[in-house]
């Protein structure tokens, strides 16, 4: 980047490049941001740390309750085609999306996900004392 060139890099902009074939919606970044108590523009530089790596912790807690199959694409015409296929994510990768989270909760002493007092419901997170 050469100094004459002004940009904005944002938190938002941060999350999004964190993840390869995921998209992630706005409405989702909006309650990342949320949970980090930072706004999604909120320019890079001038988020804490602390807002940096607790976004970065929801975004992987996101990735941990979503469907293990990202989306693909494809397109035809005629004798044309392209195509790309979506990534599948096994088990094993959502859980070290989850460890990767609590790793940077407990650096805050926030609780941790994942543990006695959460759990998986389907492809979703759960407190199962609030919930049963």
């Amino acid at each position: 980047m050469t100094s004459d060139m002004a940009c904005a890099y944002t938190i938002k902009d941060y999350l999004e490049g964190k993840l390869r074939n995921i998209n992630i919606p706005d409405n989702a970044l909006m309650s990342i941001c949320a949970d980090a108590e930072v706004d999604p523009c909120t320019e890079f530089s001038d988020a804490t740390q602390r807002q940096k790596d607790l976004s970065l912790a929801w975004l992987y807690v996101w990735v941990a309750g979503s469907p293990v199959q990202s989306g693909g694409w494809s397109e035809e015409d005629a004798d044309w085609k392209q195509s790309e296929n979506g990534e599948r994510m096994s088990a094993g990768v959502l859980k070290q999306y989850l460890a990767m989270a609590n790793d940077i909760f407990d650096k805050y002493d926030l609780p941790s996900i994942g543990t006695e007092d959460w759990g998986f419901v389907g492809r979703g997170i759960r407190n199962p004392r609030r919930y049963r």
